[in-house]
């Protein structure tokens, strides 16, 4: 095996469109929020709406389990589960 490729031994390339599978818990940072009762994150390329996320979400990660989700557009929607940390540039 030639130096190079032990050096590239186990790299892999990251989707900028990760998918999730209905019923996946995941954590996600909400960017921002319809106003009401639903956030918006984004993972990469990937939209999620997150029911359940109020306004006091935003900044926050949460903890949500995916409900629906369109591989092909790249989008789906989450049920709030938790918010699991703060952001580090919040004040």
């Amino acid at each position: 095996m030639s130096v190079f490729k032990k050096y590239l031994k186990g790299w892999t390339f990251r989707s900028t469109n990760p998918s999730f599978d209905v019923g996946d818990e995941i954590s996600v940072f909400v960017s921002e929020t319809n106003g009401t009762d639903a956030g918006l994150a984004y993972v990469g390329d990937t939209r999620l709406i997150i029911d359940g996320a109020g306004p006091e979400t935003v900044e926050k990660r949460v903890r949500l389990r995916v409900t629906e989700f369109d591989e092909a557009e790249s989008t789906g929607r989450g049920e709030f589960l938790e918010v699991v940390g703060e952001s580090s540039y919040t004040q």
